[in-house]
């Protein structure tokens, strides 16, 4: 279960960047300052947090091929589970990345937000999960609600892709992408080891819900290790779940 199953790389590129993120207003300052800082470890330990637990969709345990999780860290959002893993008769156990592993993924103050695909739809957990200070398991029963599939979320701009040296070599694993509005940063990954992701990206941009600075229809400027890209995008909040494929270059 630590590796995608099947096809599941392609099928992560949808599900895995899904159109919402959980609000979290104040940033502004935080994510206007030094557009790369370091990693973050959380109690001297670089490994991810273990969710288990029972999720329900309208009262009823859950039965979904797909489970997946988001980390909200000052307005900003992680693509961040490990793993896809099933869920049946409600019961789950999913591995969520720490900030140590991907860059913008789970520390101190940290939330995590489970999301599953039923029935062709996307549907998002009602209630967030504290990143804990401590133990590096965690007991959360979360529920899905059909009627409010959007649950604890707000739409984001999503995109997926390679990243590409000037030259059109292949960047390293470890690469930070950032995501700018002017000089506030809406989102921020960092490149997974090709065997995980096939040497895409998956990065998610905030909206204003959560970062005031990250309007809806802004020109968002790209990143990669602190340096410009030549590729430009635009802040649409309107992923359509699938995410936009953009390739990214140092300029």
């Amino acid at each position: 279960m630590n590796r995608y199953r099947g096809s599941i790389v392609s099928l992560v590129a949808v599900l895995a960047m899904v159109g919402f993120v959980s609000a979290a207003c104040d940033a502004d300052d935080d994510n206007a300052a030094d557009p790369s800082p370091p990693a973050t470890i959380v109690n001297d330990v670089a490994g991810p947090l273990t969710l288990e637990g029972v999720l329900t969709l309208d009262g009823q345990p859950l039965e979904a091929e797909f489970l997946g999780a988001r980390v909200i860290r000052d307005g900003l959002v992680g693509a961040c589970q490990l793993e896809i893993p099933r869920v049946t008769q409600g019961r789950y156990e999913i591995d969520v990345a720490s900030d140590a592993q991907v860059r913008g993924c789970g520390a101190s103050g940290a939330e995590v937000l489970l999301w599953t695909f039923v029935d062709d739809g996307y549907l998002f957990s009602t209630e967030t999960a504290p990143w804990p200070d401590e133990s590096s398991v965690v007991a959360f029963d979360g529920e899905f609600s059909s009627e409010a599939p959007d649950g604890a979320s707000e739409p984001v701009t999503e995109f997926k892709g390679h990243l590409f040296a000037a030259d059109g070599s292949a960047l390293p694993a470890g690469t930070v992408v950032e995501a700018f509005a002017d000089d506030v940063r809406c989102g921020v990954t960092s490149l997974r080891p090709p065997e995980a992701t096939e040497g895409f990206y998956t990065l998610i941009v905030a909206g204003p819900e959560s970062i005031s600075g990250c309007a809806s229809d802004a020109t968002l400027a790209f990143r990669l290790d602190g340096e410009p890209a030549a590729e430009t995008a635009i802040n649409d909040l309107g992923s359509g779940g699938a995410g936009h494929e953009l390739n990214l270059t140092l300029d």
